[in-house]
């Protein structure tokens, strides 16, 4: 792993109820963290923790104490789609780029606290590449090793609901990683199944899949979810049109995420860490 890859970092907008203690801000209150406020005493009776000054200043002569918030740590899931889609290989490995993006937040949620899992899926949730939550890193990496070795064998995407449901109960911060080549049903399914979460999708284009075809030429296309094959007499025309589905389709999409998800994060060949932290960070680029 590349020192560039250990400065990716995330953070949450909301407060977690976690009991464990970590990194992120909580509802809960404890003996150390960030300041709060103040409170009267009989509604935090620490006497550890009275504000003098502010006792003293306080009119209705109450004792007045500090209240502090108690760090939280969060459960890290990760659903990669393995569906045959992302077997597609061009300019770049799709599966590779998820592996190299789940140890990244793997070593960032090791850092935190936070536990992590691994929920691979196609038509069904992947229980050979399952991981579950846990904070231990030889899991972590045993699990992103096996995801970087598998090869996409089964169409469609429908095991994401199973993953949805392995990750109910507490609000996680989930990352949705695929291509996307979903249909408008199967992204509004998903968004649903995860609307509980603070998701992050995030997009794994390939730019030789389409954009950088030939404007002429004779193609031999294979369809990854069929398996079948055709010849194509590439013209200007013929990619323009594919072009402007794929945009299309690629707008239905990040729209029906857009209701219950971030705003969706596209790695297009390589991940650019520095572009994506600041993502992670700050929801921008």
């Amino acid at each position: 792993m590349s020192d560039e890859l250990r400065d990716v970092a995330y953070s949450i907008p909301w407060r977690t109820s976690g009991i464990r203690a970590g990194a992120h801000r909580s509802h809960l209150y404890g003996g150390g963290g960030r300041f709060r406020d103040i409170v009267p005493l009989l509604s935090l009776p620490d006497p550890r923790r009275i504000a003098i000054r502010a006792s003293l200043n306080d009119p209705f002569e109450r004792l007045l104490v500090r209240r502090f918030e108690q760090p939280s740590a969060i459960d890290v899931a990760v659903l990669v789609d393995v569906s045959t889609s992302m077997a597609f290989e061009g300019r770049c490995n799709k599966i590779s780029l998820a592996a190299d993006l789940a140890q990244a937040l793997a070593v960032c949620a090791e850092r935190a606290g936070d536990t992590f899992s691994l929920l691979p899926f196609d038509s069904t949730l992947r229980e050979d590449l399952r991981l579950q939550r846990t904070l231990s890193r030889a899991a972590h990496s045993q699990a992103i090793e096996k995801l970087r070795a598998f090869t996409p064998e089964k169409p469609g995407v429908s095991g994401v609901l199973e993953a949805a449901t392995a990750v109910s109960g507490t609000r996680r911060l989930v990352f949705l990683v695929s291509d996307f080549l979903w249909s408008t049903e199967d992204a509004r399914r998903a968004g649903e199944a995860l609307a509980f979460h603070d998701v992050v999708p995030v997009e794994i284009d390939d730019s030789l899949q389409l954009d950088e075809l030939p404007d002429w030429g004779l193609l031999n296309l294979r369809d990854l979810e069929t398996g079948s094959r055709r010849l194509v007499a590439m013209r200007p025309s013929l990619k323009a049109r594919w072009q402007a589905a794929r945009q299309e389709q690629r707008a239905r999409t990040r729209q029906v995420f857009d209701t219950t998800a971030r705003e969706m994060f596209t790695i297009r060949d390589r991940i650019d860490w520095m572009r994506l932290t600041s993502f992670l960070l700050y929801g921008s680029v």
